[in-house]
């Protein structure tokens, strides 16, 4: 089951997706497209139990692939560091779920690196040194 705090963010994440598409001047059909990717990105959850959270991208890809869901692999890569798969809807996913917290509220790259690095427990300069992170960061996202 998908908690209360995780749809907060799942809610923020297709908010600012449509935003970013209305600032690009896409049209209304693709921000449409850009908002439900956004409350589709994190479905995966709602089929794992918390020790398989990893995975959230994969299996909900999966699912939405078999569903016949056009932007299924922006789910099942999106955060994924190298990944194989590039497209505009990809990069955009990637840079509002770094830009929305846990509870749905904005934070800088930094500060959601922070809080990624408390939860999976793993060093800030690990995080911040992934290709995505680095990335956004060339593209000046901050």
């Amino acid at each position: 089951m998908i908690k209360d705090y995780r749809k907060q963010h799942i809610w923020a994440v297709a908010e600012l997706l449509e935003q970013y598409g209305k600032e690009k001047n896409f049209s209304d059909e693709k921000c449409h497209q850009l908002y439900i990717l956004g409350l589709l990105h994190d479905v995966g959850y709602q089929f794992l139990e918390e020790k398989d959270y990893a995975k959230h991208n994969v299996v909900g890809g999966g699912i939405l692939r078999n569903q016949g869901y056009e932007f299924w692999k922006e789910v099942y890569y999106h955060g994924v560091v190298n990944s194989p798969y590039q497209s505009e809807y990809l990069d955009l996913l990637n840079l509002a779920d770094m830009h929305i917290d846990s509870e749905g509220k904005y934070v800088t790259l930094d500060g959601r690196l922070e809080e990624l690095s408390k939860r999976y427990n793993v060093p800030i300069k690990e995080l911040d040194s992934y290709p995505i992170v680095q990335e956004l960061k060339q593209k000046g996202y901050n």
